[in-house]
């Protein structure tokens, strides 16, 4: 959703607030709020959806080209059958006309043979050509797939981190280190592995920039150190204070209204409104995805309960103002729905943000031996 349908979605709120008071019909109110949190939290997931699938593609592209991988390893088939085929035509074709003159030559002798001999040549001779040429190619698409293997199988022994000793390669593929070495220097020449280093000094394999760069930080110091509170961002700091605000005001018309079912519902909407606010001060830089909500919301609540407050206080309500009342009491469930949503879209989208950093927490842990699988320093 773009800033300006944002825009739009808030003045039609203001608009449909300022006209459902005056008006006390709240239907087309509760279906504005709907929209928006149909369109929020749509927004939250297709963010969510995109992120996830970024990360998983991104992960995967950044360190391996798929689709070269793919599109050689079809080449290397489709030449090792033309190979073979080449191979074998030459094969037959050498055998026959080969062994026609041998036994040709015995049974006639050379002088008589040699004129045969010498035109089977013609045949003899291409069909040699192919025979080396198909035992060649074999041999070579056969180095190729052999090749190819060892690096799906160097692949297999990264799937759970991106750096692994040399030695675990090598021990993989009954190899030696160096062979291994000369092997990875060829992937990443050959940019099979996008983002490889080898470091000689560790013997350590790196299939990431990221994991790299982790291996080159220095050692994690052994003594205690106080966390840093993240510094709250202007827009975090104004949202909080504003939630703040509300919440005062909540408390406030909470304490007026003497309905327990309405009651419950403002209990349920402080307590969402809180959850909202303690997030936005632990992950500050997240404050945008929350900001556009509750910047149409949180002024709507004040005035609804304003209203809802003021149309209690008729000593004998006629069916519209009972109506109206219920009209809010149905926006207050919507608003309470729009909040939870709002705070569990928020948590995954951060949930999916931690997990992309967690190869390099997990490579800086292993390095310092505090994973089961150890890593040389």
């Amino acid at each position: 959703m773009s800033q300006n349908d944002w825009m739009d979605l808030g003045k039609n709120i203001g608009h449909t607030l300022k006209n459902a008071i005056d008006t006390l019909d709240f239907t087309e109110l509760n279906r504005s709020i709907e929209k928006t949190v149909n369109s929020t939290t749509s927004m939250i997931n297709n963010k969510i959806k995109q992120y996830s699938t970024a990360v998983k593609s991104a992960t995967l592209n950044q360190k391996y080209d798929i689709r070269k991988i793919t599109k050689i390893e079809k080449k290397i088939k489709s030449q090792l059958s033309g190979y073979r085929a080449l191979r074998a035509i030459g094969g037959i074709g050498t055998a026959i006309f080969l062994g026609f003159d041998l036994i040709y030559l015995l049974l006639e002798g050379w002088q008589t043979a040699k004129p045969a001999i010498a035109g089977s040549s013609f045949l003899l001779i291409p069909c040699l050509i192919l025979l080396i040429f198909g035992i060649a190619g074999t041999h070579t698409a056969k180095k190729q797939s052999s090749y190819m293997k060892r690096f799906h199988i160097y692949i297999s022994n990264l799937s759970k981190q991106d750096m692994v000793p040399i030695s675990s390669l090598s021990e993989a593929v009954y190899g030696t280190d160096a062979s291994t070495i000369a092997d990875l220097h060829d992937m990443i020449a050959d940019r099979l592995f996008l983002q490889g280093h080898v470091d000689r000094k560790k013997n350590i394999f790196y299939a990431s920039d990221e994991a790299f760069e982790a291996g080159t930080l220095p050692d994690l110091p052994h003594t205690a150190v106080d966390d840093e509170e993240t510094p709250l961002t202007p827009l975090a700091q104004s949202m909080i204070q504003e939630g703040e605000r509300t919440l005062s005001r909540i408390r406030h018309y909470n304490d007026l209204i003497k309905d327990a079912v309405v009651s419950q519902k403002l209990d349920t909407l402080e307590q969402n409104i809180r959850h909202i606010l303690v997030f936005i001060q632990e992950h500050p830089e997240d404050a945008e995805d929350a900001r556009n909500m509750t910047k149409h919301y949180l002024p709507s609540i004040e005035r609804l309960l304003e209203t809802y407050v003021e149309l209690s206080a008729y000593p004998d309500p006629g069916d519209n103002i009972q109506k109206s009342k219920r009209d809010i009491e149905n926006t207050l469930d919507t608003l309470n729905f729009a909040l939870s949503e709002l705070y569990d879209d928020l948590f995954e989208m951060t949930s999916m943000e931690v997990a992309s950093d967690i190869s390099v927490l997990e490579t800086l842990l292993a390095r310092e031996g505090l994973t089961k699988d150890k890593l040389p320093r």
